[in-house]
């Protein structure tokens, strides 16, 4: 197969993504449909599947490689690292790619890239590793550890701050319990990210965090009632292929088995959006208003669920950057919702009115730990100095969004992060500095109910959703 046929060339896409992803911070979904231009459908698929599999697995991979290597990573050639680290994913992760085929495309890219000398070094340390039994696997789960539980939500900001009574600490902290170490770097995760979660979830529950951010993520989509309702849509996407399942968590929600529904003419028509189970589930946490007001809205998603849902007759969007503003102008458009209004603001100064809104939905921005799986790159650049930054950041943001909510209205935080310090904590502080907000116990649904607790939500990332936490405040009368 020569570099420039479609598989080949996807290969060549792979690494410039990847090196670009890691040195110079850029998204690796917006990358991909960048780069992805001009290949057939099955070749940006294996764009997509390379990318995202070399970020979720890079440790293990370079452990791997540095094994054979008589040359440290760092060392190597412009490209090279990248190169070995796609063929090497191919070989220990996708079936449908023979070995010979990856170490053929990674040894022809080798030489236009660095010459002879990097085509050698690259076929001897690829058909070495092919000469080894793949790595072995982590042990199994130890059967003293406990499942571990979450921090309940209080509003205690000493409790919220980890001092937790011993009937909540997860227990397996010490003897029989798998590194944290062993776990990074099986799952190619920071470490003080993997110390910290065997600490507050239990190693059950970090596993399964570990295990699925380490699977392909699915694709889900959210069934416009104005154009019909999920039943209707499920069957029409079914007449053109595309199998779909429905979801327990959101009532509009579809999660799609087979099939392209992007393809689909009733994409285009408006009759459905994409958008993460989790993500359209949030505002059925909010009781019916009137006006809601969506903070850091943009591209729209909460928005347009929140008038899908019933939870508001019109909603007030705002968000500072533009682009992302004219792609919720667009969806909306789409979707036939001209009671999302568009606003272009900033949260922390906010150009609203005090006290007027009645419902307001504060998705602040945050380290993303609950989405990893969808944006595996976090995993590379989280630390525990940036979610602190982050930390400071929402406490400001919640404090300019409770100014705006209406005496006896809801303000609803929510984050895709897993960290105490980017929600209890934030929420305990605010608490503390705005004696006008309290704790508003959740009513919500059964799908939901067994993931709340009093004014939490806490959905873990699995096979259904990505991971969010919320929490429910109204402000005194």
């Amino acid at each position: 197969m020569t570099q420039g046929s479609g598989a080949g060339s996807a290969r060549v896409r792979a690494v410039a993504v990847v090196r670009e992803v890691l040195e110079r911070g850029a998204r690796a979904t917006s990358l991909l449909a960048e780069r992805a231009q001009g290949l057939a459908e099955l070749d940006r698929n294996l764009l997509r599947e390379i990318v995202l599999g070399v970020l979720r697995w890079k440790a293990a991979l370079d452990e791997e490689i540095t094994g054979v290597s008589r040359v440290p990573l760092a060392r190597l050639a412009p490209n090279l690292r990248e190169i070995l680290e796609v063929a090497l994913y191919q070989i220990r992760h996708l079936d449908r790619v023979p070995d010979y085929a990856a170490v053929s495309e990674a040894v022809a890219h080798a030489r236009a890239s660095g010459g002879e000398g990097a085509s050698r070094l690259t076929n001897g340390i690829l058909r070495n590793i092919l000469l080894l039994p793949p790595p072995a696997l982590l042990p199994p789960l130890p059967p003293r550890v406990a499942r571990g539980v979450s921090p309940r939500f209080t509003s205690d900001p000493a409790e919220t701050e980890g001092r937790l009574s011993r009937s909540e600490r997860p227990e397996g902290r010490g003897e029989g319990r798998t590194s944290a170490e062993a776990l990074a770097r099986y799952y190619s995760h920071p470490p003080f990210l993997v110390e910290r979660w065997l600490n507050r979830f239990g190693e059950e529950r970090t596993r399964r965090i570990l295990e699925v951010d380490n699977r392909p993520s699915g694709l889900d989509l959210m069934a416009n009632p104005r154009k019909g309702n999920r039943a209707s849509l499920a069957a029409a996407l079914a007449s053109e292929g595309i199998r779909t399942e429905p979801s327990g968590l959101a009532p509009l929600a579809l999660t799609v088995i087979s099939g392209n529904p992007l393809a689909s003419a009733l994409f285009a028509a408006g009759h459905f959006s994409v958008q993460d189970i989790g993500s359209q589930a949030l505002p059925l946490l909010l009781p019916e208003g009137e006006t809601l007001v969506d903070l850091a809205a943009a591209p729209g998603g909460k928005s347009l669920a929140a008038l899908a849902l019933g939870r508001c007759r019109r909603c007030v969007s705002l968000d500072l950057s533009l682009p992302r503003l004219r792609l919720l102008e667009e969806n909306r458009r789409r979707l036939d919702m001209p009671q999302a209004r568009p606003v272009a603001g900033d949260l922390a100064a906010l150009p609203l009115p005090p006290g007027c809104f009645d419902r307001v939905l504060l998705d602040a921005p945050c380290s993303g730990t609950g989405t990893m799986r969808k944006n595996p790159e976090i995993r590379y650049r989280v630390t525990p100095e940036a979610i602190e930054r982050l930390a400071r950041a929402q406490e400001k943001f919640l404090l300019a969004a409770a100014a705006i909510v209406s005496p006896g209205g809801f303000l609803l935080y929510s984050t895709c992060s897993l960290e105490e310090e980017e929600n209890e904590r934030v929420v305990a502080r605010v608490l503390e500095r705005e004696p006008r907000l309290a704790p508003a116990p959740l009513e919500v649904a059964d799908g939901l109910a067994a993931f709340t607790d009093g004014a939490r939500l806490r959905l873990f990332p699995d096979d259904r959703t990505d991971g969010f936490t919320a929490h429910l405040l109204v402000r005194r009368i």
